[in-house]
């Protein structure tokens, strides 16, 4: 395996991490990348945490569509295939359950629609509890300190909050643009 092809397969695992942490909590599994010289094969091996992804369709949906997408790209890129292994939280390999259960919602247009409208709503579900609701709060809270504790007049206080965050969609912006 040439250096040049290095930075893009050592990056697999985290891409994986952040394409299901989308979805689930990070804490449930780790992934890693492993290469095998006599067969010239690259490995992306998901160890479970615990058993309660084992048995999540939509989970093993997940990785069986992303390793399908890498192993094209990289197949197409660098010449390699990579196949994906996913291990038990006991260490047990369960990867023939992966590509029974997992591929069967990708090949099937009918069950793929389904899987799709679930996904959506789990990761939708996710954003919500996980951003929109402690954002919430939290600006809930600092107004009602402002008012209350302050004593800012509630006309003044959201002007103050309404500024603060064009401050930040600015610095946001600002931060997209310099990064082209």
């Amino acid at each position: 395996m040439s250096t040049a092809r290095q930075p893009e397969i050592d990056s697999i695992p985290a891409a994986l991490d952040r394409f299901l942490g989308g979805f689930f909590d990070r804490r449930g599994w780790r992934s890693e990348i492993k290469y095998d010289p006599v067969r010239d094969c690259l490995y992306l091996n998901v160890r479970l945490a615990g058993g309660a992804l084992s048995g999540d369709d939509r989970f093993l949906s997940l990785i069986e569509r992303f390793s399908r997408l890498q192993g094209e790209r990289l197949r197409r890129r660098a010449g390699l295939p990579l196949q994906c292994r996913l291990y038990a939280p006991d260490g047990n390999e369960i990867t023939a359950d992966l590509h029974r259960r997992g591929s069967s919602y990708l090949d099937d247009d009918a069950r793929a629609s389904r899987m799709r409208r679930r996904l959506a709503w789990l990761g939708f579900r996710r954003r919500i509890v996980g951003g929109a609701v402690p954002g919430a709060l939290l600006w809930a809270v600092t107004l009602g300190l402002a008012v209350a504790v302050i004593g800012l007049p509630l006309p003044l206080a959201l002007c103050v909050a309404g500024a603060a965050v064009a401050l930040q969609v600015g610095a946001l912006l600002l931060e997209a643009s310099l990064r082209r």
